[in-house]
């Protein structure tokens, strides 16, 4: 019986020593094995006595987060009064299942409850007898490092079907191993997403200005265009940009092909009645003028005509156009034009440009204009 005892303790050993540089713990998805040592509380009627009578071997398989099930072998000797009792030595195997909480935790804690059947053998050779056995109670497993060893104790009734039901409290310490890595989960089916196809507005010309809002298709590469995709006028005379030799020509003048001046009507530039004074704000129209024309250096002359009204005889109005049309060219020669660019000539009231039987025809009709004559004509 003692050999039985010492039998078992030495195969636990060797199990545990075993099993040191495994990988184990009871976490899911993994088998395990244990190795108990049991202290029984035997039933009275068996009068044998409490002590450390043995152990247990098994091996386990962890369902899920809640549940392992395991199967067992478990060696009692069992010592009687030498005087008068015999020595019992039991042999049992069981079917478990536990329910543990907080499996990943530092300490878990579980329930058990298993099945099975004990072969119990009476030194005496004549109460031997093969017995239905259930147990169940609850126990604590406590990792001993990363998730490999866990320290397991557990305190289980045990009920056991003789000719007399008899029934036991064993305490069981001892270690719970896992083989093997942990089970891997399978990564989730992760469905890809489609981007939506979204269509990428078309610009034909590569003016930046998509074809559906562009209302100059066809524009020449590099050219600057505005939000509507036409080229830009920046002092719009009718010449784009790319094509202006004269930028910043004057409101209101007639240019040619080139973007520059053919003429030009000094819009603003007015006189004192019956004079060719120029008034302060025709002096500022004539600054701007004259800042232009310092800046082309393409004509080859320039006539300044002056015009009147109907108002007046026709000799005397002529008269006035030619002295307000010198008042102009001498105010610009004082900017700093040459002045052997400039000519003037009087129209009187020769060529008007609005009917002179409103006042506001007649003010339309009271005029200095510029001819312009390119170099080379």
């Amino acid at each position: 019986m003692r050999s039985a005892r010492s039998g078992l303790g030495s195969a636990a050993l060797i199990v545990i020593l075993a099993l040191q540089g495994v990988h184990a713990a009871e976490d899911m998805g993994r088998v395990y094995v244990k190795a108990l040592a049991t202290y029984i509380d035997a039933d009275s009627d068996r009068l044998v006595d409490d002590e450390v009578a043995g152990g247990a071997l098994g091996f386990g398989y962890s369902l899920s987060e809640h549940f392992n099930v395991e199967f067992d072998l478990q060696k009692l000797g069992m010592s009687g009064d030498p005087s008068s009792n015999p020595d019992q030595d039991q042999t049992a195997v069981n079917l478990n299942l536990m329910n543990i909480y907080n499996r990943s935790g530092l300490f878990a804690p579980y329930l058990l409850a298993g099945a099975g059947i004990v072969s119990t053998d009476v030194k005496d050779g004549n109460q031997d007898h093969d017995d239905l056995q259930l147990q169940g109670g609850a126990g604590l497993l406590t990792r001993l490092w990363s998730d490999r060893v866990s320290l397991r104790t557990e305190v289980l009734y045990r009920w056991q079907d003789a000719s007399s039901s008899l029934s036991d409290v064993l305490v069981n310490a001892g270690v719970s191993v896992a083989l093997g890595g942990k089970a891997v989960e399978a990564a989730p089916v992760v469905s890809p997403v489609v981007a939506p196809i979204v269509a990428v507005p078309k610009d034909s010309d590569g003016d930046g200005v998509v074809d559906m809002a562009d209302k100059c298709p066809g524009t020449i590469a590099g050219a600057r265009v505005d939000a509507q995709g036409c080229e830009l006028d920046s002092d719009s005379d009718g010449v784009v940009d790319r094509l202006d030799e004269c930028p910043g020509t004057p409101a209101g003048a007639k240019v040619d092909a080139r973007g520059c001046e053919e003429s030009l009507i000094l819009r603003g530039v007015v006189f004192d009645n019956d004079s060719a004074k120029l008034t302060a704000q025709s002096e500022l129209i004539l600054d701007s003028v004259a800042d232009i024309l310092s800046k082309r250096t393409h004509f080859k002359s320039i006539e300044v005509r002056g015009h009147t009204d109907s108002v007046g005889t026709d000799r005397y109005n002529t008269g006035l156009s030619e002295r307000r049309a010198n008042t102009v060219k001498t105010y610009l020669v004082g900017k700093g034009l040459s002045a052997g660019l400039f000519t003037t000539k009087g129209f009187g009231e020769s060529e008007p440009i609005a009917p002179n039987d409103t006042a506001e025809g007649r003010a339309q009709n009271r005029r200095v204009t510029l001819e312009f004559s390119q170099a080379g004509q």
